[in-house]
């Protein structure tokens, strides 16, 4: 039932992110004044106006516009410029050593002109997403200067970055660390670039020899100038954190083929015993020494148990079932404990034991947390056999399932049911050996009509490319969309999804997901919903008739030489 129940909790968590979180939080939750995110929304959906507005916030929000943007969510090229050009100009000095300050006043004055590192690893962070966006090389140039002032002004002894300029007390600490990890990636799969690459795997590194303290299976949250722990008694862990790196670990392995099992199995050891309650939430905080738990609850500690379980789903195939449940678990609770609010798509940012709630508002800076784990949740349970990421940007060639990989009989959804198109393997191979991705992308209303579910249909997609592999096919990655707007399963109800061609939603995710170049891409389908699907992504539209698909995959992958 794991993989049922997770298919549903993640329809209905993309359901909240799309219909109700983006909206909101790009009309609401955004200043028109400023041209700026606003810091934080009321339990009823007002701005909380007064607050100073951060410059870590607003890179983590131009992340989130950024991400749905590419994964066709909604089209945030228009609002991310206006948000970067203002946070330019409000929040870097250009006369100014440090060149970036932490925050400013409703007012557009200098509220906070300390340079955080914390707030800086965001700007990389945020400066990598809209480079894929928008390919700009003033991004990386910004990029570089940001670097720059990690290397002179806030290096640690021993590696990695203090606080900030000036130093707010004598410590270390891992957090700015890890999201300085986070970025370096993001910037190496944005541009290929290897220093990037290096320089995640150095700090890295640091985590392994000094940050984590193996003996103990923990990562304490603050260290002395040398990456020390003074007193164990005292130090805790946060369980999210250990959730974190996990993601973290299995991305950057994904990036550089390094083996993290190791580390891995080491930080789940304990967070998953001690750090998630009956309720399959995340707890906020654990002693070291002996385990003690705090009461309350966080939010994004459990979107990062999300991330968690869907990297170690990827990572292992064989417990793909035990950690897909768990993810259903999760998603669930996070579900009823933290989105159940008045206004849909808000959150409750912390809770007790009980689940009642200890916040008073919203933070925009959770919807980073609530974004990445859903959009993971849905990149691995979500599709089939995804190849992994690469640096370099490739072609692809998208297929539409039914009518031109299979004939279509109405809705199949079991193995009997599946004719393959005569030469359509020979076609697949031509298109791979020819170094192009092949990338199914289906419409699968027969789930929201309720004649078929979700887990029926990617049991079925696992079957059709293990029989496809076996003739020497291999298809990089399957993606469907369940959604449709004449459905009797509620949770699959939508008129206008995203992901429902003629929108492009598929493709673009798919292009995400294996940075695929879609100028240099095609798309066979059979119906004019598929054609138009691939005009509104840049794609080439190829119609299949029914003749010889071998001979039309001839004309498209070889007339492109």
């Amino acid at each position: 039932m794991s993989v049922h129940e997770v298919c549903e909790e993640r329809a209905l968590a993309k359901l909240w992110l799309t219909r109700a979180a983006l909206p909101l939080w790009t009309s609401v939750g955004y200043d028109a004044k400023l041209g700026l995110f606003h810091e934080r929304l009321g339990f009823k959906g007002e701005p909380i106006e007064a607050l100073p507005r951060r410059l870590m916030v607003q890179c983590r929000q131009m992340y989130v516009v950024s991400h749905a943007t590419l994964t066709g969510l909604m089209d945030g090229r228009a609002l991310l410029e206006t948000v970067f050009a203002q946070v330019v100009h409000r929040f870097r000095r250009s006369e100014a050593k440090y060149k970036w300050i932490f925050s400013i006043d409703p007012d557009g004055s200098v509220r906070d002109q300390r340079c955080d590192s914390y707030s800086l690893a965001f700007l990389l962070f945020a400066l990598a997403w809209l480079y894929r966006v928008n390919a700009d090389q003033f991004y990386l140039e910004l990029a570089d200067e940001v670097i720059t002032i990690f290397d002179v002004h806030m290096a640690a002894e021993l590696g990695g970055v203090t606080d900030g300029v000036p130093r707010p007390d004598g410590y270390l600490r891992q957090n700015p660390n890890m999201h300085l990890i986070e970025a370096y990636i993001a910037l190496y799969e944005s541009t290929g670039i290897e220093e990037y690459l290096g320089r995640a795997k150095s700090l890295y590194d640091l985590f392994c020899n000094h940050i984590f303290l193996r003996e103990h299976a923990a990562i304490p949250e603050i260290h002395d100038n040398r990456w020390q722990v003074g007193q164990v008694d005292g130090a805790w862990y946060e369980p999210g954190h250990h959730f974190e790196w996990t993601w973290l670990s299995r991305r950057l392995a994904r990036a550089s083929g390094r083996d993290v099992a190791g580390e891995v199995q080491s930080l789940l050891s304990r967070a998953v015993i001690e750090g998630i309650d009956d309720s399959n939430l995340s707890i906020e905080r654990v002693s070291i020494r002996n385990g003690e738990r705090t009461a309350s609850r966080r939010s994004w500690g459990s979107c990062e148990y999300i991330k968690a379980c869907a990297a170690e789903a990827e990572a292992n195939p064989a417990q793909r079932e035990a950690w897909a449940g768990r993810a259903a678990r999760a998603l669930g609770s996070l579900r009823k404990t933290f989105l159940n609010t008045s206004v849909n798509g808000l959150w409750i940012d912390r809770v007790d034991r009980y689940g009642a709630a200890l916040s008073s508002d919203v933070p925009a800076s959770s919807l980073y947390h609530l974004m990445l784990a859903i959009m993971e949740s849905d990149r691995v349970f979500g599709t089939v056999v995804p190849r992994a990421y690469s640096s370099k940007p490739s072609a692809a060639l998208f297929l539409d399932r039914d009518g031109v990989i299979n004939v279509d009989t109405g809705y199949p959804n079991k193995p009997s049911d599946i004719s393959f198109m005569p030469g359509i393997a020979d076609a697949i191979k031509l298109a791979r050996n020819a170094g192009y991705h092949v990338v199914v992308v289906s419409n699968q209303s027969g789930v929201a009509r309720g004649f078929m579910t979700e887990a029926d249909v990617l049991n079925l997609h696992r079957w059709m490319a293990n029989e496809l592999s076996q003739q020497g096919a291999d298809v990089t990655a399957w993606y469907h969309c369940p959604f449709h707007d004449d459905a009797s399963v509620e949770i699959y109800k939508d008129s206008q999804h995203p992901d429902r061609k003629p929108n492009p939603g598929m493709i673009l995710r798919a292009a995400h997901d294996l940075n695929i170049d879609l100028s240099q891409s095609s798309l066979i389908g059979d119906q004019e919903t598929d054609m138009e699907a691939a005009r509104r992504c840049g794609v080439s539209p190829h119609r299949f008739n029914g003749d010889d698909i071998l001979v039309l995959a001839s004309k498209i992958v070889l007339g492109a030489r």
